[in-house]
């Protein structure tokens, strides 16, 4: 698609228009310039029988995953987040993991889709962006970042956390940038780290294991760049692998779920 689509026309969507032209096939691509101001969301879909060991999971590590929805088994509409949506289509593209092994990127996953199926979707940073891009706050988001950091285990589900760096420019901007994701559990609040991505098991931050956006390219750090990192709701992703569970659907990495729910509407006060 033209860029003109992507910065332009692509921000000014409707959550339901974007989705419908996700839906028809029309998008599979990064979604972070989508329906300016509305929350994204991390999607993952396990089978019923392992929903209340994935639930306590992501209630014990709430920054890498954030609940905002859990859909009855066998339905693939958010009630809460967006009524009219489908689940099995409305995502860009998604990851299938078998026994722990990525086995499936499609843009559509009614073939996979089970009656037993619990849906998870879980607050995702992208949301915040635009606040910060109101706020006037410089950023580069670089990608995500398998970590050292690891999880609070819950059954089957274990492994490390997952995080997304943005390199924010100057000091203000990064107390800024801290202070306004602060307000957003939802989309995983406040960094998590701050400075050496070495501390924390990065060993080159211009190589992040997912990119996101649509340079694979990262220029290097400047000086008055800081580095902050916020947890990412790619973690199941390392937990299914780390897990080797049966079966786990999610989204591809930077290919979201749309909401219809504004970021103003789920920020804390």
């Amino acid at each position: 698609m033209a860029k003109d689509m992507r910065e332009a026309d692509l921000k000014e969507m409707t959550p339901e228009e974007f989705r419908n032209m996700v839906r028809n096939g029309k998008w599979t691509e990064w979604t972070g310039m989508a329906c300016r101001g509305y929350a994204q969301a991390n999607l993952a879909i396990v089978p019923k029988e392992n929903a209340l060991d994935f639930l306590t999971f992501c209630v014990r590590n709430p920054r890498p995953c954030p609940v905002v929805e859990v859909t009855d088994p066998g339905n693939p509409h958010p009630a809460l987040m967006a009524p009219g949506a489908d689940l099995r289509t409305d995502l860009p593209k998604y990851r299938v993991f078998k026994g722990g092994e990525l086995v499936d990127e499609p843009t559509d996953i009614s073939k996979y889709w089970r009656d037993d199926f619990v849906a998870f979707l879980l607050g995702c940073s992208l949301s915040f962006d635009w606040v910060l891009r109101e706020a006037d706050v410089k950023f580069r988001l670089l990608g995500a970042y398998s970590t050292n950091l690891p999880t609070i285990p819950a059954g089957i589900f274990h492994g490390p956390t997952v995080v997304t760096c943005r390199l924010v420019k100057g000091d203000r901007d990064a107390v800024r940038a801290i202070q306004l994701s602060s307000r957003h559990l939802f989309a995983h609040g406040a960094p998590i780290h701050i400075g050496d991505p070495k501390t924390i098991g990065i060993n080159d931050l211009y190589k992040p294991d997912m990119a996101h956006g649509d340079s694979p390219n990262i220029l290097p750090q400047t000086a008055d760049e800081i580095a902050l990192y916020w947890a990412c709701g790619v973690t199941p992703q390392t937990v299914a692998m780390a897990a080797k569970s049966s079966l786990m659907i999610t989204h591809f990495p930077g290919c979201m779920f749309v909401t219809d729910k504004l970021c103003s509407e789920l920020v804390v006060l």
